[in-house]
């Protein structure tokens, strides 16, 4: 791959990691942004209900007291009915004044005592179901009319309820507490945010989930209720430590997200991931390249190479194959080869019967007992082609296995060739032992004959043992008619190289042997 098409490729790899962080951020922003709501939404409901709950522990202190005291037998201001007045205001937590009343006068309080004259009842803001009266926010005798408080009467005694110190009604409120009638009764908190009576009943804020609005009433006093709509200041100021940990989060996910892609995506287009993948899904195919009977030119035989492209381009032999023999899928490269070669040549009806086809193994191969059940490609051999396989000189096919193997296929009907003889391993003996049909001539003597180099004055000895074994040669290299002629001299039955054709597709090789054919 060239230095630009590098550059281009991770480029390329570069944005579709940010377009993943984009993404992800996006997604993991959702998720924690919906997680975040409903914790918010979950504290906004319990506020709501420690409102109410504090509401509701007014109310019951005061009903308690007032209950009580009408139960008492006292109905005029004596001194008993004050000093019993006085003893439940001592017992009762969040009432801070009682006064009894008489004719729809008061007539006395536990803080001003007998009245010289006595006050004419008000009419209250609003009354219960159950008949109590309510006067809210409303003057209080015993501080000169200077402060203002919530008052409850039933029957004959009114208590003043201390609900500043549990609802904070001095602040400011993003709530509303009313009284659920025929109408809506305003008791504390802010009154704007009250909801609109609709028919007799409420018509309710936006409550819906993604809202922070919301009525709540009292389970015990059902017709008390509160209106929130939660002021946003205050959330963002209650749960900035949460949105601060959310941008941490997500500068996190943006970088842990596009470090992790980057780093997929160059794995990816790594050597060993594309040859793994490539092994998997058909990247690797077939090219064959012809050879021929060096006295004619006919065409009688062709050697499968295998060839690779993916989707980032092609990688050459030279760096796949080291690849393959490092990952340890030299057999499981070479039965995706064979395979799909033997289809190819099956398959087209203009590659003769009993055609040489030349496949390469890896020496290590041979060392393994899974090379004995090759019998699957005698089974593929519909046109009865001469199956050769082709092993590189290795030290390693001088082991007693590699010998026993070898024998073991020549036995079933495969023909074996030594690939790239002259540069090797083998020797005399080894290749006696042996016993191959084919010795194939490395490129690197025919490519220095026309020097006349020393390498290229050793085919005839390489000639001579071929005599001596009784094999038939095969000249790889072949570039031009000089070579050829040359090699026709000394008796080199066999040739390949770009002069009789280039690795080409099974198509074109059949086109070739066509060509051959009709010139001889």
């Amino acid at each position: 791959m060239s230095n630009s098409e590098h550059k281009k490729f991770l480029l390329a790899d570069n944005l579709k990691a940010i377009a993943v962080s984009f993404l992800s951020v996006v997604l993991v922003s959702a998720a924690l942004g919906l997680l975040m709501f409903s914790v918010i939404k979950e504290h906004e409901k319990d506020r709501a209900k420690d409102i109410l709950s504090n509401v509701n522990m007014v109310f019951k202190d005061a009903e308690t007291a007032l209950d009580y005291l009408n139960a008492s037998p006292y109905y005029s201001c004596s001194e008993d009915n004050l000093n019993e007045m006085r003893r439940t205001l001592f017992r009762s937590r969040f009432v801070k004044e009682i006064g009894f009343f008489g004719d729809g006068k008061l007539l006395c309080s536990t803080y001003l005592g007998l009245l010289k004259q006595p006050i004419d009842e008000a009419i209250p803001d609003f009354v219960t179901s159950l008949g109590d009266a309510f006067w809210i926010n409303t003057p209080l005798e015993l501080f000169d009319n200077q402060s203002k408080g919530t008052i409850a009467k039933r029957g004959r005694y009114n208590a003043v309820l201390d609900m500043d110190a549990v609802i904070g009604l001095n602040f400011s409120q993003d709530w509303a507490l009313f009284y659920k009638a025929d109408e809506l009764f305003h008791m504390a908190g802010n009154a704007s945010l009250m909801p609109q009576s609709a028919g007799g009943g409420i018509a309710k804020l936006d409550t819906s989930y993604f809202s922070l609005s919301l009525i709540k009433c009292d389970k015990y006093y059902s017709s008390t209720c509160l209106s929130v709509v939660s002021d946003q200041g205050r959330i963002f100021n209650t749960h900035k430590g949460k949105l601060v940990l959310f941008v941490c989060v997500m500068l996190m996910t943006a970088a842990l997200s596009h470090m992790l892609t980057f780093n997929y995506l160059r794995r990816r287009r790594s050597l060993e991931s594309r040859i793994s993948r490539g092994l998997k899904s058909g990247k690797f195919y077939c090219l064959y390249q012809p050879f021929v009977i060096l006295k004619s030119g006919e065409v009688v035989g062709c050697e499968v190479l295998s060839r690779f492209e993916d989707e980032f381009g092609p990688i050459y032999p030279d760096e796949f194959i080291p690849q393959v023999k490092e990952l340890g899928k030299t057999w499981e490269f070479t039965t995706v080869m064979i395979e799909s070669a033997m289809i190819a040549l099956n398959e087209n009806k203009d590659i003769p019967e009993g055609f040489k086809v030349s496949f390469n193994l890896f020496p290590s191969d041979f060392m393994k007992d899974e090379l004995l059940d090759l019998d699957w490609v005698l089974t593929m051999n519909d046109k009865n082609f001469k199956l050769v396989l082709e092993i590189t000189e290795d030290e390693q096919l001088a082991t007693g296995s590699a010998v026993k193997h070898i024998k073991a296929l020549k036995s079933r009907g495969f023909w074996m060739a030594i690939d790239d003889f002259g540069v090797g391993y083998s020797n005399l003996s080894q290749l006696k032992s042996l016993k191959c049909e084919f010795l194939k001539i490395d490129r690197s003597f025919v490519m220095d004959m026309e020097d006349h180099s020393i390498r290229s004055s050793l085919i005839p000895h390489i000639v001579s043992i071929a005599d001596e074994l009784r094999v038939t040669l095969i000249a790889e290299g072949v570039e031009n008619t000089e070579q050829c002629q040359e090699l026709v001299n000394m008796n080199v039955e066999y040739g390949q190289g770009w002069l009789f054709g280039k690795p080409q597709t099974v198509e074109n090789l059949a086109n070739t042997i066509e060509l051959s054919s009709q010139t001889h």
